[in-house]
């Protein structure tokens, strides 16, 4: 099926034209609007209407229903929408079950299963502060990548519903849903469910995930408004892990090996509320007349094959007819585009609420042996509750000069600038404990882009009472090569620890002040290559991207094995590569990621020599193109190591010496069938693990300190999609 893949937006808001256009501008070129219908009239766009987006791309007829829904990512500090894309209508068996598994992720290793905490085996983060109670965040996909801010338009309403079980009864919902219910104001909701009972006793979960989007442009493309709401509620059974890693394979069933908790439970609730709001000064263009037509578009994403052929294509096609608004705008009295310029103006404005609830009705596990606070867990109930809850405030202004529409002038020259002011509280169960912080933000950015060359460079500095003299610096210089591009980039930073680290009320407890800021400088270079889409070769290599980075660490922090927050006075140099490939030959099908790295110094930063990521599958169709159908085996692999382990009580994972996991090779089987827009997936989850007891292998694999992979399970779903 042909494909319209990443389109990238001309500006906030332009035509959309019922026939094709080409853009011919360049970096830095004026480029008037143009009628496709009279290309002699420079300064008349006709039979045109706005709707926030370029849609800059070929109408094909199997992908014209897709051409009309456009996700995009909230970019922080832009007015302008970057990159879009259509929803995916490619299965994989990369993207069916656990989201953590995908090649375009870094590794990360869980407790065993989806939905719970996890922590990535490969360092690539900054030290910004984020507004989350420790550091690492023990659900960082979970609460931040899977669902950071998506906005979409769409000009035919869009919904995808998904559903997943398994025979360990797992199930998973996924609904997303969008449309205009204005041409320039779009509405949109994403949810979804993770739910397990669990195999080992006080495993089981609920996670709950939330997204409520909407954006706006006016019609005069100067005024842009775009907000959004994220709740999460996620509730888990905590069992701190089995009792003995030796003797927890001597049980029959997973149920009956004796874990260290058996009545404790997490809760994490989180709130979002962002609205980003822009005012561009500078006058795009006249609105003349108005007026309303019918025409027709083409449902062709039934029909499954290659439409490159010169075959009929009018049978197959529904036909639907659909009113369409034609805009004249008038753009003479447009100015010409200028470097400098007023520019736009925008206002950003975000609250944050995230809590963490901890309740044990049986608190006599060896994790309370190092409360420092025993008065905290209650000596006849051994009970113990604790709750600690973040709140963030924060306002930014900022002024850009990339006010003008991109098809008309590519600025080469982009100057950001602003100040956000940002308040923090921490609070705990006890109500008369608290700290709070505020905290004043200068920040400024800088792009040069001169014909294939892109300089950028960020700037960051802070004013507070703990976190004054924090700072970030990066650069990247970029080089487009035309199918490839190549950059360098440099990153220096200094952060003051999260206000987690300050102070704690509970059976750890802690009031420490004096800490140093943990300091990250980093100079990385990155290769990427894309075979064109234009390319009719039988070999493509659809992606291939390596990355060589090498970061010096100083002054980090972390929990250590006595549950206290302590501070390195080392220094240590990380140095790391990164290889991520797809290889299509034909049907055949390679997708790998191999991440090398190594820490001058293991109790700064500790990870794995060496992690891979693997899959390999078929591509075919079936029944003359009716039915696109995947089989392949995934496999992942990371080399032994001292991972830090996970404390359920800290709501933090800590720095231990006596466990290494790793070594193993953990394969899953999946098939998945295409038919339509419906998307149906199997997947054998941890193959080899009966494999290995068939033929007499004593198991002994753990994905993290005292918790065992779990065995060999079956998970199926179906994913469905509409365009109407």
């Amino acid at each position: 099926m042909a494909a319209s893949g990443i389109v990238h937006a001309q500006n906030t808001i332009s035509a959309t034209y019922s026939s094709t256009r080409t853009n011919g501008s360049t970096s830095g070129v004026y480029n008037p609007l143009q009628d496709p219908d009279d290309p002699e009239n420079q300064d008349t766009v006709a039979d045109n209407t706005p709707q926030g987006i370029v849609y800059d791309t070929e109408i094909i007829p199997d992908s014209v229903l897709r051409s009309h829904v456009f996700s995009f990512p909230g970019t922080e500090r832009d007015v302008k929408i970057r990159h879009l894309q259509n929803p995916s209508l490619l299965p994989t068996g990369l993207q069916c079950n656990d989201p953590l598994s995908t090649i375009e992720q870094y590794s990360f290793i869980n407790l065993g299963a989806i939905g719970q905490v996890h922590q990535p085996m490969f360092y690539n983060q900054s030290l910004k502060q984020s507004c989350l109670l420790a550091s690492p965040d023990p659900l960082p996909y979970y609460r931040q990548q899977m669902h950071l801010m998506r906005f979409f338009q769409s000009q035919t309403p869009y919904t995808s519903l998904g559903y997943s079980n398994s025979l360990d009864k797992d199930y998973q919902i996924n609904i997303v849903h969008t449309q205009n219910i204005k041409p320039r104001w779009n509405i949109a909701l994403l949810y979804d469910l993770v739910s397990r009972e669990g195999l080992y006793t006080s495993s089981g979960l609920t996670d709950h995930y939330l997204d409520l989007t909407t954006n706006y442009y006016s019609k005069d493309a100067r005024y842009q408004l775009q907000a959004a709401m994220t709740y999460n509620r996620i509730r888990h059974d905590e069992n701190g892990g089995v009792l003995n890693d030796t003797t927890c394979w001597d049980y029959s069933r997973e149920s009956g090996v004796p874990v260290n908790m058996y009545n404790a439970q997490n809760q994490w609730r989180d709130i979002e509320l962002h609205i980003h709001q822009s005012l561009n000064t500078v006058r795009q263009f006249d609105l003349v007349h108005e007026h309303t037509v019918t025409d027709t578009i083409y449902d062709t994403i039934p029909q499954i094959r290659d439409t490159s052929s010169t075959d009929s294509l009018s049978a197959p096609f529904t036909i639907k007819p659909r009113a369409k608004t034609n805009t004249v705008y008038d753009t003479t009295h447009a100015p010409r585009p200028s470097t400098f310029n007023t520019g736009v103006f925008a206002l950003d404005v975000h609250y944050a609420r995230h809590r963490r609830i901890f309740t044990d009705n049986q608190a006599t596990s060896w994790f309370y042996n190092y409360a420092s606070n025993q008065q905290f867990i209650n000596s006849a109930s051994h009970q113990y509750f604790d709750s600690t809850a973040h709140r963030q405030l924060s306002t930014e202004v900022y002024w850009t000069n990339d006010a003008h529409m991109q098809h008309r002038y590519s600025n080469p020259v982009v100057l950001t600038g602003g100040i956000k002011h940002q308040y923090d509280e921490l609070c705990f169960a006890d109500p008369d404990t608290k700290i709070n912080e505020l905290n004043l933000i200068q920040f400024a950015r800088a792009r040069l882009h001169v014909g294939p060359f892109l300089l950028e460079g960020n700037a960051e500095e802070t004013n507070g009472p703990r976190r004054l003299g924090d700072y970030r610096l990066d650069g990247t210089l970029s080089i487009d090569l035309g199918a490839s591009n190549f950059s360098v980039s440099a990153l220096s930073e200094a952060q003051s620890p999260p206000l987690i680290f300050y102070h704690n009320v509970g059976c750890y407890s802690w009031n420490n002040d004096d800490y140093k800021k943990t300091k990250q400088q980093r100079l990385a270079a990155e290769y990427n290559y894309r075979t064109p889409d234009s390319s009719t070769s039988i070999f493509r290599l659809p992606l291939l991207a390596f990355k060589v980075a090498s970061t010096v660490i100083s002054d980090n922090i972390w929990f250590d094995s006595q549950m206290q927050p302590t501070q390195s006075n080392a220094t240590a140099m990380l140095l790391q590569a990164d290889l991520c490939a797809h290889l299509q030959l034909g049907w055949f099908n390679l997708r790998t990621r191999q991440m090398l790295q190594r820490s001058g110094d293991n109790n700064v930063v500790r990870i794995p020599l060496f992690a891979s990521k693997n899959s390999i599958f078929a591509d075919f169709n079936m029944f003359r193109g009716a039915m696109r159908t995947q089989i392949g085996v995934d496999a992942r692999y990371h080399t032994k190591y001292y991972c830090d382990a996970w404390n359920p009580v800290l709501g933090a994972f800590y720095r231990q010496d006596e466990v290494e996991i790793g070594d193993y090779l953990v394969a899953d089987l999946w098939i998945t069938l295409q038919v339509k827009r419906a998307t149906i997936y199997l997947r054998a989850s941890h193959l080899n693990a009966p494999i290995e007891q068939l033929a007499g292998l004593e198991p002994a694999y753990f994905c993290m300190p005292h918790y065992p992979y779990e065995n060999f399970t079956l998970y199926w779903g179906i994913v469905w999609r509409f365009f109407d």
